[in-house]
């Protein structure tokens, strides 16, 4: 217990020091403890809490499969001898050194219990070292935010803004999770609009909100049983809308649970597509081509700030294009998509080799 408490004094920073919206950050963990007196009770949920955060984050960042026969497996499993081994079994010591601060919301407070809402940030640096340590691939960066577009099928129509519940679903906080939501308070579409695909009126909305990515996701109830799927749509380079169906899909719980459900769906398949298995780095030079200093700030953050990105060195720079040379981990693919959720395309020109723009 000394030990813990010493850790838990370095990790009482707070959450502040973390990214607001980062993937590293877990907030809404329950803490409820019963003890023989107060302190006890307080020290007892905020250990249970920061391993529930270690756990979810664990959970965020990695495939099932490849937690196997580790100690960041989060199942109960058998192991080679035929006993059954717990789940999760990372030390509360190393889940410590992992954390850089948290916040305490909501606190209720007796003589034997505690009761709290805790927000936990965990430094990626230190996850990262646990990960390799176990031999867990996992991924490290989060896609470009989504916009929802939620419509409801109620008896009088379909619904998008007004007195709809599906909508309420979607307030909940997703800014942290590998892919990120946003649900406009209000915007220039219809429910009508947005069902039937209107390209003109959606790509509009794309173009206002800063994305590149729509779900219109259409939900009913109907007999006790709540359902919902609808279109996956993205921008291309060229300004057309690529779409993609998803779903049905039944919602055993509230409207909120089908809104995790799908959110909770979109992050493996982000995992699936970024995770990198091969740590072997590759060299390429790149042409950045830009209109002006603010264009090219963007493009060398989005080369720098990518998680692939091992290194990013300017040879050459001039009014409106730069020479780098970038070394990068995991399969081109990987690089493409990455750069391609902060905002920028890397495509083969005749001439010019590969180049880096803005995407369109």
């Amino acid at each position: 217990m000394r030990s813990f408490l010493a850790a838990l004094c370095l990790s009482l920073a707070s959450l502040s020091s973390a990214q607001a919206d980062d993937p590293y950050t877990i907030t809404g963990v329950a803490i409820d403890a019963t003890a023989s007196n107060a302190l006890e009770a307080y020290q007892q949920a905020l250990q249970q809490g920061q391993r529930e955060a270690a756990r979810r984050l664990v959970r965020r960042l990695t495939l099932a499969e490849d937690r196997v026969d580790t100690p960041l497996d989060l199942q109960p499993h058998m192991d080679e001898y035929g006993e059954t081994q717990p789940g999760f079994t990372l030390s509360d010591a190393i889940i410590a050194e992992m954390i850089s601060g948290l916040e305490i919301r909501n606190e209720q407070r007796s003589a034997t219990r505690y009761l709290a809402e805790l927000d936990v940030g965990f430094h990626p640096r230190s996850v990262a070292r646990v990960m390799e340590a176990y031999g867990v691939p996992f991924v490290e960066s989060q896609s470009r935010p989504m916009l929802v577009l939620p419509v409801y099928e109620a008896e009088s129509g379909f619904l998008l803004w007004e007195n709809n519940p599906w909508r309420a679903a979607w307030r909940q906080n997703f800014s942290n999770a590998l892919t990120p939501t946003v649900t406009p308070a209000r915007a220039a579409i219809t429910a009508r609009q947005a069902l039937e695909l209107d390209e003109t009126a959606l790509l509009e909305l794309a173009r206002a909100q800063g994305v590149n990515r729509i779900a219109v996701l259409r939900a009913g109830e109907r007999g006790g049983a709540r359902r919902f799927g609808g279109y996956l749509l993205e921008v291309l380079p060229d300004g057309t809308l690529a779409v993609e169906t998803w779903g049905p899909q039944t919602i055993y719980g509230d409207w909120n649970a089908g809104a995790r459900d799908f959110v909770a769906d979109r992050e493996e398949a982000w995992k699936v597509q970024s995770i990198v298995r091969d740590g072997e780095e590759t060299e390429l030079r790149v042409t950045v081509m830009y209109s002006g200093l603010p264009e090219w700030r963007r493009l060398q953050q989005a080369l720098t700030r990518a998680s692939l990105v091992q290194n990013a060195q300017l040879d050459a720079l001039s009014r409106d294009g730069a020479r780098m040379t970038v070394s990068y981990r995991g399969a081109f693919e990987q690089l493409v998509s990455e750069l391609a959720e902060r905002g920028a395309t890397l495509e083969e020109h005749p001439g010019l080799g590969w180049v880096v723009l803005t995407t369109r």
